[in-house]
């Protein structure tokens, strides 16, 4: 018995096609982030209470073949928003230059604790060596509302 395919090298080639290959990435480092704007609990119009503090982090990686050096990982705003810089598990000071490998990435939580029922917004700035971006802007977001009385 003899087994007809005709489909089987289609099949083949096509599943070759989809892994990744160092030949798929650019030479220079590229700086891909998850998200350019952060908000803290504003879905449908709420916000943090006052006192409490909300987290969101942003995911951030190198899809070059060249390291990416990053010089500066910044904040400008309120200081109702701090920063936490994690690579492999190592947490990195603000304002550290750090390195990242090709497909290696990196995270910064932001923290948002509002003094007053208000509406906040800050910046959080990454400059690098990226093709790219050079200079990532994200932006923040945060909304303070009063506890409710009980």
């Amino acid at each position: 018995m003899r087994l007809h395919t005709p489909w089987l090298p289609i099949l083949f080639f096509s599943l070759a096609a989809c892994g990744e290959s160092p030949e798929d990435l650019p030479k220079a480092p590229q700086l891909i982030s998850d998200r350019d704007e952060m908000g803290f609990d504003t879905e449908h119009n709420s916000g943090t209470y006052v006192g409490t503090t909300g987290f969101n982090s942003v995911q951030v990686s190198n899809q070059g073949e060249d390291t990416l050096e990053v010089t500066n990982v910044s904040y400008s705003g309120p200081n109702v928003f701090t920063l936490k810089i994690s690579q492999d598990g190592t947490e990195r000071a603000v304002g550290e230059a750090f390195q990242v490998a090709s497909k290696k990435r990196f995270f910064v939580q932001v923290s948002f604790r509002p003094t007053e029922a208000k509406t906040y917004q800050g910046t959080l700035t990454i400059r690098s060596n990226a093709a790219n971006f050079a200079e990532k802007v994200i932006t923040l977001n945060g909304k303070g509302i009063q506890p409710p009385t009980q």
